[in-house]
């Protein structure tokens, strides 16, 4: 995961394992998350990851339930194939400055 921060992935959803999500890896364990909204500094801890969907207002990701266990991430998302208007390479986009601590710079 060294190379993941910022990446899309598909992982199983915390709140229903039967089906699968697709969310923006924000930050791995360790990391200090400033959480939008809320006015709150998180850290992640081990075996968890945070995920935010690319529309935060509208999103049920980890600013609704937390972390999540890296165990349920499944894989990486780099290409959009559907609808064919959209297909090409998934963007990486790093998050604002100063939403993410990465523990490695504390």
């Amino acid at each position: 995961f060294s190379d993941a921060a910022a990446c899309m992935c598909v992982c199983r959803s915390p709140a229903d394992h039967r089906s699968r999500t697709i969310k923006r890896l924000i930050g791995l364990p360790g990391d200090w998350i400033s959480v939008p909204d809320k006015e709150e500094i998180r850290q992640i801890p081990e075996g968890h990851c945070w995920v935010e969907g690319d529309n935060g207002s509208a999103s049920w990701d980890s600013r609704s339930y937390g972390p999540v266990p890296l165990g349920l991430v499944q894989g990486r998302v780099t290409h959009v194939v559907w609808p064919p208007s959209k297909m090409g390479r998934v963007d990486k986009r790093v998050p604002p400055e100063g939403r993410v601590m990465p523990q490695r710079n504390l």
